[in-house]
């Protein structure tokens, strides 16, 4: 049997990877809002202090929504009032620490995103089911803890925290090569 100890000092730690995934809708203006998704990861408190931060410097709307996987389809309607109300309660619980930061932009507007039923939110995101999230409310910009698969034909990346992209989003909504 091998116990493991908690003071072990040679243990090797995970490589920080960027936790801010910035995206905007390919083929849409850029005068809409901003998405904030939330996959109640460590990384979520960066990506509502980036999208609350981005908001307040362009006047944009924000709006957090909270990633769940789908459960498919229900004929019994209760079940599915009964869903409803389990991920709405959910995601409240995954939004509240994060309230003080998106709220840096000013009034903000919450909601669930429901996932194909194959995806798993903590390691990447499926472009096409968040960029007609984004386009159902108006967003233009989605950042997200994590990357989106596959980014090319819904959306273009913008910004990596980490400094691996060469451009980052203008407060004026242009793209504007990092210096």
């Amino acid at each position: 049997m091998t116990t493991l100890s908690p003071s072990r000092r040679n243990m090797p730690t995970a490589p920080r990877t960027s936790s801010v995934h910035a995206y905007t809708l390919t083929g849409r203006p850029s005068a809409g809002g901003v998405l904030a998704i939330l996959t109640s990861a460590r990384a979520d408190a960066d990506v509502a202090a980036y999208a609350g931060r981005l908001a307040a410097s362009t006047g944009r709307k924000v709006t957090a929504a909270v990633a769940f996987r789908s459960t498919g389809f229900s004929v019994n309607a209760l079940l599915h009032l009964a869903r409803n109300r389990r991920l709405t309660h959910q995601g409240d619980a995954v939004l509240a620490p994060h309230t003080e930061s998106l709220a840096a932009a000013g009034d903000y507007r919450s909601d669930i995103v429901l996932l194909p039923t194959r995806t798993n939110p903590s390691h990447r995101l499926p472009a096409r089911a968040l960029a007609r999230f984004a386009a159902r409310i108006g967003a233009t910009t989605v950042i997200t803890p994590v990357p989106l698969h596959p980014s090319g034909q819904y959306v273009t990346r913008v910004h990596d925290a980490s400094g691996a992209t060469s451009r980052t989003p203008d407060p004026s909504g242009s793209l504007t090569p990092r210096c």
